[in-house]
This record gives structure tokens, sequence and C-alpha cells, in this order.
């Protein structure tokens, strides 16, 4: 294979438009992410957990509604009053029913703080959604990336294999015809298991990879298409830093955790006030006190609660949560460090990555060239088979170089959008 030929092979697999027989059995990296999203059941589990954030904020609206309760009782027994108004003993259904509606009209800020709490672990919820989805990207795109190298691998390692059995050979036929020395034999032979070590390596990564990518997207990991140019990216780390501010969900959710902390602690400070609310009842009682009783009623009024010694159960609660916001505002602080150094820190692995990949491919394109040049050399007998295996490994050694930048390019690309929030 010539050297224009390996560089345009290399360059194809790195990431240009690749032409292909059955494109309906294709899969891009964009495919790969869509079915990883759908597939994972993390996902559906972020998914449930945001569901049940927004319940409990419907939970926490409904202690601003009324209420209204239907109770009632029904027996059977003997009432016996000894004379008492002139009535004997007989045998009772005693039976009473009441319905109350009741309309809060003052929580003391309970409910407030409750609705509060509620919105943000919805927000909380909803960073954790995209955080893992965010995890997710990265994941699938380090896996379909270790399946397109370990194949391209396996592919290199298989030629060499071939390549090196073929320069075996013809040193064992050299020796005995005593043209060379049994030392090229055992350098030769050494190569050989060197290659079939790697071979055995690298189909046990295109066995693993494969099995990764099935199980984050439910895939077959068959016919991948070459790994994409880097999506749209900020220009600068400003505007990284300034994406990541305002949309990393990593920095959302601490930032929610401190809200729902802080109205916590403002739930707590309510129990010490009294709550009022207004009510209407009605009920109605059968057999109750003597036989044949009757009574009905419906009453409405105010109705006021308010506990004055709590045994110190309110001021527990309300130094636990103050020791709360103070944990979660510490959080806060140190995620948004955090950040910012990831952010600082994958941005310029975007830069690094992308002058790594050039200059892999660049090398790799060098290598094939050397090997050809060593190709004709060892035809015409200007060098011995042995430089042609030095040649051939480290030819093999830049390409694979050249396809884990390309892997490393596009995961460090995705990875700081996920800092960004973009998945």
């Amino acid at each position: 294979m010539t050297a224009k030929r390996r560089l345009a092979h290399l360059m194809l697999w790195l990431g240009a438009p690749l032409a292909v027989c059955n494109a309906a059995q294709a899969t891009t990296l964009d495919e790969a992410l869509a079915a990883a999203i759908a597939h994972a059941p993390e996902i559906a589990a972020a998914d449930a957990d945001a569901d049940a954030a927004k319940a409990r904020l419907e939970q926490a609206k409904a202690g601003r509604l009324p209420t209204a309760t239907l109770s009632g009782t029904i027996g059977y027994g003997r009432l016996d009053p000894r004379g008492f108004f002139g009535l004997g003993a007989a045998n009772v259904t005693p039976r009473a029913a009441q319905i109350t509606v009741e309309q809060p009209l003052f929580t003391g800020g309970r409910v407030s703080a409750g609705v509060d709490q509620a919105r943000a672990g919805i927000v909380g919820a909803e960073a954790g959604q995209v955080g893992m989805r965010s995890q997710l990207v990265m994941a699938v795109t380090q896996a379909y990336g270790d399946v397109l190298t370990a194949a391209h691998m396996v592919d290199l390692y298989g030629r060499l294999v071939i390549q090196t059995t073929e320069i075996e050979r013809q040193a064992r036929l050299k020796f005995r015809a005593g043209e060379s020395p049994s030392t090229d034999v055992s350098q030769a032979s050494a190569r050989l298991a060197e290659a079939r070590a790697g071979l055995a390596r690298v189909e046990g990564m295109r066995v693993s990879s494969a099995a990764h990518f099935r199980n984050l997207t439910g895939l077959e990991p068959v016919d991948l298409q070459p790994l994409p140019s880097n999506p749209a990216l900020p220009a600068t780390l400003d505007e990284a830093m300034d994406a990541a501010t305002r949309n990393n969900p990593a920095l959302a959710q601490s930032e929610a955790s401190l809200r729902a902390a802080q109205a916590a602690a403002r739930g707590a400070r309510a129990e010490r006030l009294p709550t009022v609310g207004a009510f209407v009842e009605g009920a109605t009682v059968r057999d109750q006190f003597f036989p044949d009783y009757r009574a009905d009623s419906a009453t409405v009024g105010i109705r006021a609660r308010w506990e004055l010694f709590s045994g110190g159960r309110v001021s527990g609660k309300v130094a636990e949560t103050d020791s709360s916001v103070r944990a979660a505002d510490a959080r806060a602080r140190a995620m948004r460090m955090q950040v910012e150094e990831q952010v600082i820190s994958a941005f310029q692995d975007v830069r690094t990555a992308q002058l790594v990949e050039q200059a892999a491919t660049e090398q790799a394109a060098a290598a094939a060239q050397a090997l050809d040049s060593i190709t004709q050399e060892v035809r015409v007998g200007m060098k011995p088979q042995l430089d042609l295996l030095d040649a051939e490994r480290e030819s093999i050694a830049a390409e694979a170089g050249a396809a884990r930048a390309g892997t490393d390019r596009i995961v460090a690309a995705y990875r700081l959008l996920s800092l960004l929030g973009r998945y």
C-alpha cells in the first residue's frame, strides 16, 4: 500500500464522508446518541425523578386550597335509659355523619415555603436530567470511538501478522540456504509472536468495546460511520465560562439544593406561628343518647391553632435547617469553583486534542511513506528484512495513535458541551 493510499485511508477513517453500499444499515454518532437516550434506564430514572418533583409541587400547592372531609359511624346495640324521661330499654342503631369544609387563611408561611422548596426540587431534578444525558453522551461517544479504533487496530495487526509470517518464512529459507544467520530467524519469530499477541489484545478490545456500545445504545456496532467533525463550540474561554455559569447541570443542582434548604428553613420557622382557617360543618346524628334520638347541625366559623410549647422540637428543626443552609451554600460555592476549573481544562483539552490529531495524522502519513521507502530498499537488498518489520511496527503504531487521537478529539468536544449544559 502506497503512502498516499495509507493517508487517504486514515483520513477517511478519522472523519471524512464515507460512501457505503447499504446506507440504511449505517449508524452515525448522532443516531447512536439518540438510541442511547431512548434506551438507557438511567435516563428513564432521571425522567421519573423529574415527574416526582413536579408531583411534589402539586402537593405543596394543595396547602392553599380548601379541604373537604366526610366522616361517619354506624353501629348496633341496646340502649337502656333506665326510665329517664319515661324511656325504656330498646335496640338501637346509633349512627352519625359529618362533613367539614375548611379553607386555610393563614399558615405562617408554611405553604409558601413548601411551594418554594418543591420548585427548587423541580429545578434540581431537571438539571439532573441534563446531567445524566451529558454523562451518557460522553460515554456513548467514547464507546463509539473505541469500537472504530478497535476495528481499525484489528485490521492493522491482522496485516502485521500476515507480513511478519511471510518475513519469518523467508528468514527460515535464507537460513537453510546459508544466506543469513539464525539470529535473523529468532528475531523474525519474536516479531511474529509480538504481532500475534498484539492481534489477540486488540481483538479482545473489539469484543469489549462492542459489548459496552451495545449495552449503552441497544444497537449492534455494525457499519458505524466515521467520527464526525466537532460540533459547534464556544470560540473563547470567556464564552464557555459564561455558558457554564448559566447552564451547567451540576452547578444548577447545587444552587437548587441551596434554595430548597433556604425554603425548608423558612418552613421550620413558620411552625412557631399560628394557623387560621375558615370552616363550614354539617352533621346529623341518630339513636345516640336514647332511642329515636335525632339531631342535625350546621356551623360556620373560624378555627385557629397555635402550638405554644413543643418541647424543643421546633427550635431543633430550625437549628437543623439553618445548618443545612450553610452546608448547601458551601457546596454551591465549591461547585462553582470546580466547574470553573473543569471548563478551563475542557476548553484547553479541545484545543490540545485538535492539535494532537493533526500531528498524529501527519506522523501516520510520514510513517507510511517511510514504510514504502524501506519496502523498496528491502526488495532490492539494500536493507535487511528486520528493518521492514521495524518500519511496519512504527507505521501501525502511528496509525493507531491517529485513530485514538480522533476519538480523543470528539470526546473532548462533547465533554466541553456537557459542562455547558448543551445535552
